[in-house]
């Protein structure tokens, strides 16, 4: 007959008696503009936000009945932030000053790249607030606004979704996010370290 203490473990239990694990929570983000003018209201409006992604195409080459495929130049997609229109924040008027940039309906002008650019900053917490990692949303601007829709029998918040273009992004290797990284990972092992001890 098995022991079963051999099962003390397994499953959901091997999780709780280790102590080490800590779920990154999807909630506990911020993205910031720092150039952006009134980029604290762009910051606290964002209610979700698709991460960007990091594509590398691929170089076909063909050799008798047989294809080799090599790492071809790299793409990132756009992706899309949504926010909440706050009346305070002029939320609404801070999106638009920034697409403004980009294309003025009023003058029918395209802007130069070095004033609608801007270099976005994702930040991850802990549920704590603790500094995990930080992504350099490099080059990202606004290349499509939806104000949301409006309904006589709402009475939700309004939203603005926007869709952010990038010419790359980049995990922050700065000091100081390597040391948050560290600080964690030490935590974990000593816990580690004990259970190993107990046992």
């Amino acid at each position: 007959m098995a022991n079963r203490n051999s099962y003390k473990y397994l499953g959901a239990s091997m999780l709780d008696a280790a102590k080490i694990l800590e779920p990154m929570r999807n909630n506990n983000f911020e993205v910031t503009i720092p150039s952006l003018a009134n980029g604290d209201n762009f910051t606290l409006s964002v209610a979700s936000y698709s991460a960007p992604q990091i594509n590398v195409s691929t170089i076909n080459v063909s050799y008798a009945n047989s294809k080799v495929k090599f790492a071809g130049l790299p793409e990132f997609p756009d992706s899309t932030i949504v926010l909440n229109d706050y009346i305070s924040m002029d939320t609404q008027d801070t999106i638009m000053a920034w697409h403004d940039m980009v294309y003025d309906p009023l003058t029918d002008e395209i802007g130069y790249a070095k004033d609608y650019k801007k270099d976005g900053i994702l930040t991850e917490y802990t549920a704590k607030g603790d500094f995990v990692r930080q992504w350099i949303l490099q080059g990202c601007w606004p290349s499509q606004i939806s104000l949301g829709d409006f309904n006589q029998e709402g009475g939700s918040v309004r939203q603005i979704t926007v869709t952010l273009t990038y010419d790359k992004i980049m995990k922050d290797t700065s000091q100081k996010a390597d040391e948050a990284i560290a600080s964690v990972r030490r935590g974990y092992q000593n816990n580690t370290n004990r259970l190993v001890k107990a046992e």
